[in-house]
C-alpha cells in the first residue's frame, strides 16, 4: 500500500469514532480533522517504537516516515 493509500485508510478507520452531533442540522458529521489527528498520533507511536526497538530496517520507519507526510500535507 503506498504510503499516500495507508494515509487516507488510517482516517477512514478513524472517522466512525470521531462524529460529531450538529444539532442544527439533527445529524452526525464527519469530523475528518480529527481523525486526521487520530491518524497522526497512532503513525507517531509507530514510528517512537520502532526507534526504540532500534530498528535495522530503516525502509519501514522511510514507510511509516512518508504515511506521517501525506497525514501533514492532507486538507
Amino acid at each position: 500500500m503506498t504510503p499516500k493509500a495507508k494515509a487516507e485508510n488510517l482516517i477512514e478507520k478513524f472517522i466512525p469514532n470521531t462524529r460529531i452531533w450538529n444539532d442544527e442540522k439533527k445529524v452526525w458529521e464527519d469530523c475528518i480533522e480529527s481523525a486526521k489527528r487520530c491518524a497522526l498520533i497512532t503513525v507517531d507511536e509507530i514510528i517512537r517504537i520502532k526507534l526504540l526497538w532500534f530498528q535495522k530496517d530503516t525502509k519501514d520507519l522511510d514507510y511509516w516516515q512518508e504515511v506521517k507526510q501525506e497525514l501533514l500535507n492532507m486538507k
